[in-house]
């Protein structure tokens, strides 16, 4: 192969780079403005009225969580938040570092992500919020969890990396958690490579979590404090905000948000058409009320293959200059969590997460590269299956 297909997204683009360089140009230093404007965008697509921008996915969830409250003390004693076991790592690590106790839930066997009937026997009196995430895109059973949060009076994180864009009847995607932590880094319509967005309808939380991302600092309110000046810290926060060029290359490709989905829905449906009558292949399943904006386009293995075979399979495809990997990770089941794992039973999430493999998913895939792909993966599959 004369060039590797690369996972995706795509890097940008040269006239992205002279666009992103006016933006930043045109702000004459003031990068709060380029923040403030991407914030604007994403609010108007999830039809939220509050909007604060981070610096990484990462950073959002662990602010998200601390202004929820969740380490405070429950009048059970030690907090407790109700997680899904298949999840990004940057949630696992947001979760441990809250200093809450983490109980992991069940996933569902279709979708992969928590759905009411998983998170519901999990709830104690000691549990201070549910995290519902968006795998690969997938919003289903979303709204199941705000109904559920909303009668045992618990608040509901909403974890979105990738999806945006995605509805479940006609409410979008990060209009279901009482704070929605929106990840740019993973969907080639935004930033591509880092930055989130956490959306809320509560002006209080809105406002706690400014602070938390700008080490506790109020935002500027006048020319003297734009400026520089000293403003007093009014509580414990993180330096995170979103950097000049995070900020330029989202609101260029923002601008192209509706145009890149149905790109993007076009490369999924190339997928689907080559891939539909595998019969060792399980392929993403649809949300049964709503749209979904995949961030990835993962695959899962049949039964009858185990984890040596899925990871041989990639090793094919990597050794043939295609890029695949596992996005997502059974937490309690990983080394820096499992320590500390508590009355976690993740045998779905297990078995699917060892048959995942996440093909590359970008707008600069050719009906060629799609060919070449699904017939490369298909040749390693019959290999593995001739050398089991």
């Amino acid at each position: 192969m004369s060039e590797p297909i690369w996972l995706g997204p795509r890097s940008p683009s040269q006239a992205e780079w002279r666009e992103m360089q006016e933006i930043v140009g045109s702000s004459l230093g003031n990068y709060h403005t380029l923040e403030e404007r991407v914030e604007g965008m994403v609010a108007d697509i999830v039809k939220r009225p509050f909007a604060i921008a981070f610096g990484s996915t990462g950073s959002a969830i662990e602010a998200a969580l601390d202004a929820l409250g969740v380490a405070r003390s429950s009048p059970a004693g030690v907090p407790e938040i109700i997680v899904p076991s298949l999840a990004p790592a940057a949630l696992g690590a947001a979760a441990m570092h809250s200093g809450a106790t983490v109980v992991y839930a069940d996933v569902d066997a279709k979708t992969l992500t928590l759905r009411a009937s998983g998170a519901e026997p999990c709830i104690t009196a000691a549990t201070r919020a549910i995290v519902g995430v968006a795998a690969h895109g997938q919003p289903a059973g979303l709204d199941e969890l705000a109904a559920l949060a909303a009668r045992n009076e618990i608040p509901l994180l909403e974890i979105v990396s990738g999806g945006l864009g995605g509805h479940i009847g006609r409410d979008p995607v990060g209009r279901f958690g009482r704070v929605s932590v929106i990840g740019l880094g993973t969907h080639e319509s935004t930033v591509g490579s880092g930055g989130a967005i956490c959306v809320t309808n509560d002006d209080s939380l809105a406002k706690a979590l400014r602070l938390i991302r700008n080490m506790g600092r109020s935002e500027p309110k006048s020319d003297w404090e734009r400026m520089g000046g000293v403003r007093p810290l009014e509580r414990v926060g993180i330096d995170s905000r979103l950097s000049p060029l995070q900020a330029a290359l989202a609101e260029v490709r923002l601008h192209r948000f509706a145009t890149t989905c149905e790109t993007l829905e076009g490369v999924t449906h190339a997928y689907l058409r080559r891939l539909a009558m595998h019969p060792d292949l399980v392929l993403p399943a649809p949300c049964a009320d709503g749209t979904v904006r995949w961030s990835h386009f993962a695959v899962r293995l049949s039964e009858r293959f185990n984890r040596d075979d899925r990871d041989s399979i990639i090793q094919g495809l990597l050794r043939h200059d295609i890029a695949a990997t596992s996005v997502l990770y059974v937490l309690p089941a990983e080394p820096a969590f499992a320590a500390t794992a508590t009355r976690a039973d993740f045998r779905i999430a297990q078995r699917a997460a060892d048959r995942l493999i996440a093909l590359p998913f970008s707008t600069a895939l050719s009906e060629r590269d799609i060919d070449l792909i699904c017939q490369t993966l298909q040749v390693m599959i019959e290999r593995q299956t001739i050398l089991r």
